[in-house]
């Protein structure tokens, strides 16, 4: 046994299904819709958050320091704004360093940005196996979309909610609820799948079945994210690690 399953099993999981055999499980056990995250769950994005502020500096032609991305990563857009103009002595305005970070967003989403390995296969089986699916993001809405349909996937999904528009957050179940809404499912027939423990957290505080998907960004979480799933995914979707229980 590897040191990946004696870690899986240690917190209840009992079955490994590879990555093709995962969608007709999941419709066998009663799967009628999912929910899909869309950064760091479809797209590999979420290095990039973390080097955002050092690409900026480096096109500037300055120097960042060490450790930036750690400093910059619990802060707000505007609270990094107002410390790389502060911490660096920028001449640019708040607003300029602003549009600064959001043209290289903008070119990364739009031009850069690829899904996880495996990512494409499973939701193409998902989709032919008739589970209607929905994209719920925190993000920037109109980027991921230019990335999904450049990447050929945006199709596979019918509704996207972004939380920004409709004034909900993933701290609690409501936008998850309103996504069971929008798919005509009930929450306990519906699989969300996210990369954070706080998105998970709130799916299972609405009923909804919770799949965690590997993420490099949640490293620090991942004992506590395994611990809230009825499902871990791999970061490339070849394997679906199954909780002991009703599954």
């Amino acid at each position: 046994m590897s040191k990946a399953e004696t870690f899986y099993q240690s917190f209840g999981f009992r079955k490994k299904l590879a990555g093709a055999e995962a969608v007709p499980y999941l419709k066998q056990r009663g799967v009628q819709a999912a929910v899909f995250d869309i950064d760091g769950t479809l797209l590999d994005s979420m290095s990039f958050w973390d080097s955002l502020g050092e690409r900026y500096l480096q096109e500037r032609g300055e120097l960042p320091e060490p450790g930036l991305r750690d400093m910059l990563f619990p802060m707000t857009l505007e609270e990094s704004v107002q410390y790389l103009k502060g911490a660096y002595r920028l001449p640019d305005s708040e607003g300029e360093i602003r549009n600064g970070l959001y043209r290289l967003t903008e070119r990364f989403y739009r031009e850069e940005v690829s899904l996880k390995k495996g990512a494409e296969d499973f939701v193409r089986r998902l989709s032919g196996a008739g589970v209607p699916m929905v994209l719920c993001t925190t993000g920037e809405a109109e980027l991921e979309k230019a990335a999904l349909s450049r990447l050929g996937v945006r199709n596979l999904f019918g509704d996207f909610l972004a939380c920004g528009d409709i004034h909900l957050t993933k701290r609690t179940p409501d936008i998850y609820l309103l996504c069971a809404e929008r798919l005509g499912a009930e929450p306990s027939d519906t699989v969300v799948f996210e990369d954070t423990l706080q998105a998970l957290e709130a799916a299972k505080r609405g009923g909804f079945l919770t799949a965690a998907v590997e993420d490099a960004a949640d490293k620090k979480e991942q004992e506590k994210i395994v611990k809230t799933a009825e499902f871990y995914c791999l970061a490339d979707f070849s394997a679906l690690y199954i909780r002991q229980g009703k599954w």
